[in-house]
């Protein structure tokens, strides 16, 4: 496996679990990793609702498990409004403010 690459931004080590839909960890303000009932192929576009706010993200690995895929996802597309409401985000969390994401589709685009 090739070293892993230094971060470009503050990441946050666990976050909610929904056994019905997937575990996410290491969220940060570029990307999040989560743990995926099914293993999504390299290069697919998911989308991903983190709260209220909803961001593309494109899928940069995905590694299985015996219980899914840990995978790990990159966020796309971000206009400066919605970076600036994702970083909000992320530094909430940081300081105990609840946050909720599941992936809510998935498709090759």
């Amino acid at each position: 496996m090739p070293p892993m690459k230094e971060r470009s931004s503050e990441r946050i080590e666990s976050l909610n679990v929904d056994p019905d839909r997937v575990t996410f960890f290491d969220l940060s303000k570029t990307g999040v990793c989560c743990l995926y009932k099914k293993k999504l192929e390299k290069g697919a576009v998911v989308s991903v609702k983190i709260n209220d706010l909803q961001l593309k993200a494109r899928v940069i690995y995905a590694i299985d498990r015996k219980d899914g895929a840990r995978t790990g996802l990159q966020f796309i597309d971000t206009s400066p409004e919605i970076q600036k409401e994702l970083n909000t985000l992320v530094e909430g969390f940081s300081r105990g403010i609840p946050v909720s994401c599941a992936i809510i589709e998935d498709s090759n685009q």
